[in-house]
């Protein structure tokens, strides 16, 4: 008998149990959670598999995984900010795996107050982004962090010379590849992020470092949790 989600393949005289993960997409205002209609395009790294489709609400956008991988999912809405997420799908044993894009709506009238942005900049400045959010070993950006990522977003608006480096930071704990695929998919989000607000992408770089640049010792709690962190540096303005 054949459960949902498993296929059975003849391999000669051996049957070979392959288990499939249906993928399902939604679009969601962030605020109130009603469905939206969006569109999808969908990159999935190890496979080297593309997708495009949409969703509409009361429908889904779906399409079948058959081993653990890493997706980049880029979800547009009328009305919406444009979204690009970096999501690993771990599970490659169950039948399905439903995601929900949460789409921030586009304000019509959105002020800028003149402290809210990060003044006298100079060249090799390093600002450590404090109150960046993101769910522990996992590069899904807080919304939480909007506020300090808009005032960055200030700053590259009002200053159009700025240009600047995004870099992600690590403490000593855990694989060190990994600590720096983690540190350079967060600074990739938050590039994503100012590019999707208008930021022209040569005002920006990306780069992971790991644990290679601690700013204290990993000796404990306190310290570690200092190098745990988000920062910019200005390259020119």
């Amino acid at each position: 008998m054949v459960g949902r989600g498993l296929v059975v393949a003849q391999s000669g005289p051996r049957l070979v149990r392959t288990h499939v993960t249906d993928f399902i997409l939604k679009a969601l205002d962030e605020r109130t959670r009603a469905e939206i209609p969006a569109t999808y395009r969908i990159k999935v790294v190890l496979s080297k598999r593309e997708f495009d489709g949409q969703s509409l609400p009361g429908q889904t956008f779906q399409f079948s995984l058959g081993k653990t991988d890493t997706l980049i999912i880029k979800t547009t809405a009328k009305g919406y900010y444009p979204m690009e997420e970096v999501l690993l799908v771990p599970c490659d044993t169950c039948a399905n795996y439903e995601h929900l894009a949460l789409m921030e709506k586009v304000e019509k009238e959105k002020t800028t107050e003149t402290d809210s942005i990060f003044r006298n900049l100079k060249v090799n400045d390093k600002i450590r982004l404090d109150n960046v959010y993101f769910d522990q070993s996992s590069y899904i950006l807080r919304k939480e962090s909007y506020p300090q990522l808009d005032k960055l977003l200030n700053t590259l608006n009002r200053y159009s010379k700025l240009v600047i480096e995004i870099a992600g930071h690590t403490d000593n704990v855990g694989d060190r590849r990994l600590n720096q695929l983690l540190s350079e998919n967060r600074a990739r989000v938050i590039t994503n992020y100012l590019i999707q607000r208008g930021v022209a992408a040569q005002r920006l770089q990306y780069q992971g470092y790991g644990d290679t640049r601690p700013a204290a010792p990993n000796d404990n709690e306190a310290n570690k949790k200092k190098n745990r962190r988000v920062e910019f540096t200005v390259l020119a303005n």
